[in-house]
């Protein structure tokens, strides 16, 4: 076997360990660099990837699980269009860093899927064999599942059982793993499934697996060479081979992740799909208003073709992904395909140059509000206040974790606004429930990120404060000294920020001008801890009577805590309370 390739894996992992894992706590470090590495082709970010492992104690045999539908990872906001739906992806890893291949844990990977496959059994049916955050990521998968059965979607589940041995599965590993193929044939007979043994060896090789940074586009002639980038006409079919991943799926990394969303319905897309379906006598390119990409720079690749470093499609995408499904759907591509599309390539790694691109080749067209909102100077500005505490504001979604920063030092769009909703705006239950309607409505978005509605530090300390939170539920025990689980952490998380910076500084409603002076790092345990233990008084008490996510995306715990800091911090008892915590 390979000795070699098991010491490089080793030396690899220690130094992704010192990179990669700085700051981040609670978090099996060998189970994220599994997800990272056999996750590479989907795109996920790393709010993404640390949603989806669930490893500890009663997870099914499992430690990351992750539902795909066209390649975009499901999350419990995500919208979907059963309609869109063409394919659907379930990845399920198991890593064991230091035991090899065993047989029973292959069977209870079984168990768990036969649990997981079965869309009319229900939670309570098995309820008490996995802790919550299984049984929760088995609920979205279900809920999003059958909403897209109707359809008959393609369906494919890869299975990695990975070690960091070097050894091989033995025969009764092998059987256990053929009776989890034949649980999926069973219960969805048109399913495709690998179940693939990952030694350190062939982890190794996984590893060493580089994502293209750049792409190759054949021009149809010779374009028209500017200062600022390249225009010409690309036949259509050398357009599809540009969109696709090595895997010949769509390569959705291409595409400026904030102006992605795909409207497959709207009538500029039927259109598209009956011109690209009944040629006409005009060209393509003539119907067609073309796709703009912005590329960090470009060289020569060989006649009439142009390599693209960090392709990024931010105008076409509907042009786009109706050309790839076109073409996918053909049993082959016509031999006489003369098709052509106009295509702009535009070179510049000015920000907000790239920005103003966006926002100017997508205005002309019925683009949601929210795919824009990124481009705005507020998250510029968010980035570089962001950048001088070494913390990573990902704008572009997933660019800081393509770069190699540290996980916990990457903040996410979501997260900021999150914070904000809890600590500023005093929502706990929207930034539980529904914050990303905040990036659609225009009201609501104002209300957090409009011009000089905040002063910036303000986004800082927010999103400060709710880290530390975050890291003081890392460490709660129950009564039974077992972990507070996640579900729960995620439920009480904003409402115990809001009721910190309440009181912190003795008052029902905290100004954004009073956060300018908080020093989340400075704020003492015995603080938090109070304020958790008011907190979960309240969350106990109402979810005797209803399902504890229900209480923390409804109103009733914020009126509660909100009736609770009335009675605390009115004017005529802030005096007294301020006796509780000196020098807090």
């Amino acid at each position: 076997m390979g000795a070699n390739d098991v010491l490089a894996l080793s030396a690899n992992f220690t130094q992704w360990q010192s990179s990669r894992m700085r700051g981040l706590k609670d978090v099996n470090a060998f189970e994220y660099y599994c997800a990272e590495n056999f996750l590479k082709g989907f795109g996920v970010s790393d709010e993404e990837i640390l949603s989806g492992l669930v490893g500890g104690h009663q997870n099914g045999g499992i430690d990351g699980m992750y539902f795909f539908v066209n390649r975009r990872f499901v999350e419990e906001e995500t919208e979907i269009d059963a309609k869109t739906v063409t394919k659907l992806n379930l990845v399920i890893i198991q890593a064991k860093e230091k035991d090899g291949f065993s047989p029973v844990a292959v069977d209870k990977i079984y168990f768990f899927m036969d649990d997981l496959l079965d869309l009319a059994k229900s939670k309570d049916a098995y309820k008490t064999e996995y802790r919550e955050r299984v049984c929760d990521a088995m609920s979205l998968f279900k809920r999003n599942y059958q909403l897209v059965v109707g359809e008959s979607p393609e369906f494919s589940v890869e299975i990695h059982y990975v070690t960091k041995q070097d050894v091989v599965p033995n025969e009764d590993c092998k059987r256990s793993a053929e009776k989890v193929r034949a649980i999926l044939t069973k219960h969805f007979s048109h399913a495709h499934c690998d179940f693939n043994f990952v030694n350190a060896p062939l982890l190794w090789t996984q590893v060493q697996v580089r994502p293209r940074k750049n792409k190759a586009l054949q021009w149809a002639a010779q374009p028209l060479e500017t200062p600022e980038g390249f225009v010409g006409l690309v036949k259509l079919n050398d357009y599809f081979d540009f969109l696709k991943h090595e895997s010949g799926e769509l390569e959705e990394k291409i595409f400026e992740s904030n102006v992605r969303g795909f409207w497959q319905s709207t009538p500029v897309n039927v259109g598209i799909r009956k011109t690209l379906d009944r040629p006409s006598q005009a060209d393509f390119w003539l119907l067609n208003n073309g796709i703009t990409i912005l590329a960090g720079k470009t060289s020569p690749g060989g006649f009439n073709k142009l390599i693209i470093d960090d392709p990024q499609i931010v105008n076409g995408l509907q042009t786009s992904r109706q050309i790839f499904d076109y073409y996918s759907g053909l049993p082959a591509i016509p031999k006489d395909e003369s098709r052509r599309l106009l295509v702009r390539v535009i070179q510049t790694v000015d920000k907000a140059v790239r920005d103003d691109v966006i926002r100017a080749t997508n205005s002309q067209n019925k683009m949601p509000d929210e795919a824009l909102r990124a481009t705005d100077p507020i998250h510029r500005q968010i980035e570089t206040l962001f950048a001088q505490f070494e913390l990573y504001y990902d704008r572009r979604r997933g660019l800081s974790k393509d770069e190699g920063k540290p996980i916990g030092q990457i903040v996410s769009v979501l997260e900021v606004l999150q914070a904000m909703l809890a600590v500023v705006l005093r929502r706990p239950d929207d930034a539980r429930a529904r914050p990303r309607r905040y990036m659609k409505d225009d009201a609501l978005y104002t209300s957090v990120f409009g011009e000089n509605v905040y002063s910036l530090p303000v986004y800082l300390k927010s999103t400060l404060l709710q880290r530390r939170v975050d890291d003081f539920l890392g460490t709660m025990r129950l009564d039974h000294d077992m972990p507070l689980g996640y579900g729960h952490r995620r439920n009480l998380k904003f409402y115990l920020s809001m009721y910190v910076a309440s009181a912190m500084y003795k008052q029902v409603h905290v100004s954004a001008d009073m956060l300018l002076q908080l020093k989340p790092e400075e704020i003492s345990i015995d603080l938090i801890l109070d304020c958790y233990n008011r907190v979960f008084k309240h969350y106990v008490d109402l979810t005797h009577d209803e399902y504890p996510d229900s209480v923390a995306k409804g109103t009733k715990l914020l009126k509660a805590i909100n009736t609770e800091l009335r009675r605390r911090f009115s004017k005529r008892k802030a005096r007294r309370d301020m006796r509780e915590y000196p020098g807090s």
